[in-house]
């Protein structure tokens, strides 16, 4: 399951928005209370990690 284009762009703006007003000492919280929030409601550990994984990964 995804989400369309202009649904994940509104995320992106949403999380950037998010990151850009915190000062950058606070952003590392920020970023994992987020993936705790969200893995919350996502309720599946193996999917959880490989996300992790693959954002630990991605490259430009």
């Amino acid at each position: 399951m995804s989400i369309d284009v202009q649904s994940l762009e509104k995320v992106y703006d949403s999380l950037s928005f998010a990151i850009d007003k915190l000062p950058e000492e606070k952003r590392s919280l920020f970023l994992t209370k987020l993936v705790l929030l969200l893995s919350n409601e996502i309720a599946d550990a193996e999917k959880i990690c490989r996300l992790v994984n693959d954002a630990a990964t991605f490259e430009n």
